[in-house]
């Protein structure tokens, strides 16, 4: 997964044929740490898949 400022987010998994982009605004000061949103999209693309 790729992050850019301003919580800018790509995630591409080639294995579910899914590609998610997410465009945010910062909303917490950069020095607060983030949790990655890696298992939603992957959950999501599972569920798009028919696999879950």
């Amino acid at each position: 997964m790729a992050s850019g400022i301003h919580g800018r987010r790509l995630f591409v998994s080639p294995g579910l044929d899914l590609v998610v982009v997410h465009f945010g605004s910062q909303v917490v000061p950069p020095a607060v740490p983030v949790a990655p949103p890696v298992q939603a999209f992957l959950r999501i693309g599972t569920h798009l898949a028919g696999l879950g």
